[in-house]
């Protein structure tokens, strides 16, 4: 089969519906395209506007001054796991809050030693001391307050306190810390509570007095990225084609193809070699009888065992069975009149 004449074929029969797809693929492709460049892809992205901490500790110092052979006279003890009274009876507490850089924050700092009997987890009995409070606006980045406090009398007022109690329950001194803070963003509350050891001879903070609180806000923008150029292109492309194509096929059905022609060299094609060239008869005395298409002349050669005549000059088929002439001829009326038929 010849590929130019199936070819010619196609584009007879379906150029025309073919080129209208193609030209609404080519018209799609582009409207993709122009949707993909106009309309290119966002994403969401955070940012942080503030992340600040503000953290607290409380720490111990003495000064010693007693009498004693364990530290020299006028010795500053920093945060020991231990102090003793006759060396370090007083013992300061420095509270320092970290504020973060640059803010503006109204700072209150209280430190208290609580003094509290239980029994059965429920107490019955508590007493409260405001060793220090302060209440600031710092332009540091920080607030510092200090207060000393006489741990010997400290001592003895729970001795006493304890004496009165006995077993009746459980005595527990504390110190706690709350901060509060305010900026023109956020506000807080910071705790934080220790035990305090009181031995005969010695005292301790058990524990640590710290705490912090971090502050963070964010938010979100929706930003528009690059539009995605090689789908772009892509699509482009894609209906380039498809127009172009669509053109072709469309000028080429609107040019004219003779379907039945094609259709006859299509058949003679698959069928050559029931085919012979020759002169077709023109006796009067012949009955002829037109056949529409060339495969049906061929039909009648391979029933009847005979061998399909073409006859150049009037450009016509034929199968001759007996006083029968079957014919094609391709749509030549030339053929016909000179049969007289």
């Amino acid at each position: 089969m010849s590929v130019t004449a199936r070819s010619k074929w196609l584009v007879a029969r379906y150029g025309i519906p073919l080129a209208v797809v193609l030209a609404l693929v080519g018209v799609l492709a582009f409207g993709g395209a122009y949707a993909a460049y106009t309309n290119p892809p966002t994403e969401q992205v955070s940012s942080t506007v503030y992340d600040q901490r503000i953290a607290s500790e409380t720490t111990t110092s003495a000064v010693v001054t007693g009498d004693t052979d364990l530290y020299q006279g006028g010795a500053t003890l920093e945060n020991k796991p231990v102090y003793f009274y006759n060396a370090t009876r007083n013992l300061t507490f420095r509270t320092v809050t970290a504020l973060p850089e640059g803010e503006s924050v109204n700072v209150t700092q209280r430190l208290v030693l609580q003094h509290r009997a239980t029994r059965d987890g429920e107490t019955f009995w508590s007493s409260r001391r405001m060793l220090v409070t302060s209440e600031q606006q710092p332009a540091m980045d920080q607030v510092v307050t200090e207060t000393t406090v006489d741990m010997r009398a400290v001592q003895q007022t729970v001795a006493e306190r304890r004496s009165e109690i006995g077993a009746v329950g459980t005595f527990q001194t504390v110190v706690r810390l709350r901060v509060t803070y305010e900026t023109s963003d956020y506000s807080g509350t910071l705790n934080a509570t220790a035990p305090i050891v009181l031995t005969d001879r010695a005292y301790w903070v058990e524990g640590s007095l710290a705490a912090g609180q971090s502050h963070e806000e964010t938010t979100s923008r929706e930003i528009t990225q690059s539009p995605d150029l090689l789908r772009v292109g892509g699509l482009s492309l894609l209906g380039l084609f498809a127009l172009g194509l669509a053109g072709v096929l469309g000028i080429s059905s609107l040019r004219g193809f003779d379907l039945d022609t094609i259709e006859t060299e299509l058949a003679r094609s698959r069928h050559d070699e029931w085919i012979s060239r020759g002169d077709l008869p023109t006796n009067s005395e012949k009955q002829y009888i037109s056949i529409d298409t060339l495969e049906d002349i061929v039909d009648i050669a391979i029933d009847s065992n005979k061998r399909v005549i073409y006859d150049r000059r009037y450009e016509a088929y034929g199968v001759v069975d007996d006083d029968i002439v079957y014919y094609y001829a391709e749509g030549n009326t030339e053929f016909e009149e000179w049969l007289g038929v």
